[in-house]
């Protein structure tokens, strides 16, 4: 029996709009979107996706040349609100699965938000990824109360972590 080698991986400092960032982001939403379908209904009221103007950084790594995990830091301003600063789209393609990168690109981001004077971080996600949840709790954040402008979206589940 040949045990193969897994690719080595590098991460990769980039923008919201790196096309390879745009794919993971497209088969997250392909395999986190129907847990969400309400059928009958139309689709879930969300927030418009974060712009790229709004991304300080988004971290891609790539496994032997291949996209294989990525999440964003973005300065989250909302009229009337303070302005915070969010984890955006940790996702890992399947294929790159159970290797440690969804910690690792939570600590990319953690360590990007600090470089930019950033001490405390939010993110969020939705109720029905129970594996997100248990990735984000084991990673030492904290649930914190459903922050603007996800308080309108009815199945969201916020979290906080200081990184300063």
């Amino acid at each position: 029996m040949t045990v193969q080698a897994l690719p080595v991986v590098t991460w990769v400092a980039t923008g919201w709009d790196d096309p390879r960032v745009a794919g993971l982001r497209g088969l997250m939403d392909a395999e986190v979107g129907p847990r969400y379908a309400r059928p009958g209904a139309g689709p879930r009221p969300s927030p418009p996706p974060p712009s790229a103007a709004e991304v300080e950084v988004a971290w891609l790594a790539l496994a032997g040349g291949e996209p294989a995990a990525t999440a964003s830091l973005r300065r989250l301003a909302v009229a009337g609100e303070p302005v915070r600063w969010e984890v955006k789209r940790v996702f890992v393609a399947p294929a790159h699965r159970r290797r440690g990168l969804a910690a690792q690109a939570l600590r990319r981001v953690e360590e990007s938000a600090r470089g930019v004077g950033v001490d405390r971080l939010l993110l969020q996600t939705g109720d029905r990824q129970p594996e997100a949840m248990a990735l984000y709790e084991r990673e030492g954040w904290e649930p914190v109360p459903v922050y603007p402008p996800y308080d309108r979206v009815g199945h969201s589940r916020c979290y906080g972590k200081g990184v300063g």
